[in-house]
């Protein structure tokens, strides 16, 4: 209730009816809440996001949204609400064309603005350095924001959205060099691939050419930036196979039918020289062994012309030897088979791939799979099957039982497919044959084998006139599961083939826990009786042990 004046004297203070501060009816006033911290800021952000909107002498509150934006380690909440409302103000800007000059602007209208284009600018750099960090979320955030503003760059008139794509200073341009320079943004290179590149053919086509542009100035760039630019190109999977398939757009779709983004050629094209744009820059060893990997599935597929060059790295790779050469067997054998590639000495180089170590190697599995397509032919000389059936058997003698698990059903399997080499297994005496005519005392005094194992030809082992008697040797191996195994090479063959996935991923450890989770049928009896001494004997001497062991001391000494 107003309180009343008690005389004319303006400078007099109001005085209440009643004297007091309640109301009529008894009850006090209600005072109006206050504001959280946290929501006063939300609303002044919502505030400053509106002025931008509704006035243009109001741009300079830009700077203020930035000023939140760059205080995330502070306040991360008003940070992203910060972000969010200049996402929609700068596209609003891009949608109005804000930042288009126009011929008939003024002074004052281009001063302005290149005031807004640096704002621009200034919020795409923040978001940007979002993406390098541990914060997945953050991360998250930017990279969306940001594809927002290339969403909004990409819907404008056909001219201009392809610039925007291509421009340096553009949001995706500058998007993809973040990705490729930021050192923590493993996690937004990956949302990005799966969420965009996999999803849009133009966010493809275009980030190879950014990849290009980012490789061949290589201001700025170190070893991390080339193995950041391999992770992007690694990651693309789907390689379309015809132009039916290109029909998915982040931006407009294309208004003319001849388009370059509806030309499977020019996606091939691009990609292509993105790759080779990676192939020529200073890569490492880790990096060479990344794209060997992937080389089959992900850069093939993209390669129709110019294979010089990666026909070039891949032979490079396969005469290096080691992990590399078992790497790039598969992308040679893919260019010899579908390309028409000349590689004359490739079965000779892949013997000679076979030691001990690749029996031992952590790409064992990966190389036994690629060996069985190799061989599979049955169109190669029996004398070569031979070899590489002769060379497994004799490096399975000194290789690990996880190894050997495979090599005994290969065996099997390639000899079905190869019958001429059956006789490697089982060859009746007669004098006209070679490896009796130079071992006539056979029966009594035994026989050499003929198999030169020194011999780098593998059309030169004399191996098709040896025998498997290495295979023999593994039936009586210490581990039960080899020794069973190897006994099926002495049986009739009445199964087709063996499934050999089903014995790539043997090792040590899944045969000891295979054996160990048996159940016992009957408790094991074991006596034992604990000795007296060691190495002494009853006389007070050292028995036969302690001799041995005495010997070994002074040897040591």
């Amino acid at each position: 209730m107003p309180g009343v004046i008690l005389n004319d004297d303006p400078s007099r203070k109001r005085k209440r009816l009643d004297g007091s501060s309640k109301l009529a009816n008894g009850v006090k006033p209600r005072k109006a809440p206050k504001l959280a911290k946290s929501e006063d800021v939300a609303s002044k952000i919502v505030d400053l996001e509106h002025t931008v909107r509704d006035s243009p002498d109001q741009y300079k509150n830009l700077d203020k949204l930035q000023g939140y934006v760059a205080k995330v380690d502070e306040d991360p909440e008003a940070a992203n609400l910060a972000a969010v409302s200049l996402c929609r103000a700068c596209c609003r800007l891009i949608a109005n064309q804000n930042l288009v000059r126009n011929k008939s602007d003024g002074a004052e209208e281009v001063q302005v603005l290149q005031a807004l284009k640096k704002r621009n600018q200034t919020y795409l750099r923040s978001m940007t350095a979002w993406l390098d960090g541990m914060d997945e979320g953050r991360q998250s955030t930017a990279l969306t924001l940001i594809m927002r503003l290339v969403k909004e760059e990409a819907s404008q008139e056909a001219q201009r959205a392809d610039q925007a794509w291509r421009v340096a200073h553009g949001a995706f341009p500058t998007l993809i060099r973040a990705l490729i320079l930021q050192s923590d943004a493993a996690g937004a290179r990956e949302e990005f691939v799966e969420k965009y590149v996999e999803e849009h053919d133009d966010v493809r086509y275009y980030m190879f050419l950014a990849i290009k542009h980012v490789l061949s100035d290589a201001d700025g760039l170190d070893s991390s930036s080339y193995f950041n630019a391999l992770d992007l190109l690694s990651r693309i999977e789907g390689v379309p196979d015809s132009e039916y398939q290109l029909e998915d757009w982040y931006g407009n779709e294309p208004e003319s039918d001849p388009h370059t983004l509806k030309s499977l050629s020019a996606h091939r094209r691009a990609a292509q020289e993105a790759w080779l744009g990676l192939f020529r820059s200073p890569i490492t060893a880790d990096h060479r062994k990344k794209i060997l990997q992937v080389t089959t599935r992900q850069i093939l597929p993209w390669f129709s012309t110019k294979l010089e060059i990666l026909t070039d790295f891949l032979t490079d790779s396969f005469n290096s030897g080691g992990s590399n050469a078992l790497l790039s067997l598969q992308g040679i054998f893919h260019l010899i088979t579908k390309n028409n590639i000349d590689y004359p000495d490739f079965y000779t180089k892949l013997y000679s791939l076979l030691d001990e170590d690749v029996l031992h190697s952590k790409h064992r599995s990966r190389f036994f799979r690629l060996l069985d397509t190799f061989l599979a032919s049955s169109h190669l000389p029996a004398a070569l099957i031979a070899s590489f059936i002769k060379r497994l058997a004799r490096l399975s003698l000194q290789a690990p039982p996880g190894a050997i698990v495979w090599i005994v059903p290969w065996t099997y399997n390639i000899l079905r497919q190869h019958p001429s080499c059956t006789f490697m297994l089982h060859r009746t005496p007669h004098p006209s044959h070679l490896m009796y005519s130079v071992n006539l005392s056979y029966a009594t005094e035994g026989m050499s084998d003929p198999f030169n194992a020194t011999e780098l030809d593998p059309m030169a082992t004399h191996a098709i006139n040896s025998s498997l008697w290495e295979i023999q040797t593994l039936t009586t191996h210490y581990h039960p599961n080899v020794a069973t195994l190897a006994k099926i090479l002495g049986e009739q063959f009445t199964k087709r083939e063996y499934g050999l996935e089903d014995f790539l991923d043997y090792t040590y450890v899944s045969l000891v826990e295979g054996d160990l989770g048996k159940g016992l049928k009957k408790t094991p009896v074991v006596e034992f009786e604990i000795p007296k001494r060691i190495v002494t004997n009853d006389e007070g001497g050292m028995n036969d042990l302690g001799g041995l062991l005495g010997k070994a001391i002074d040897m040591v000494a």
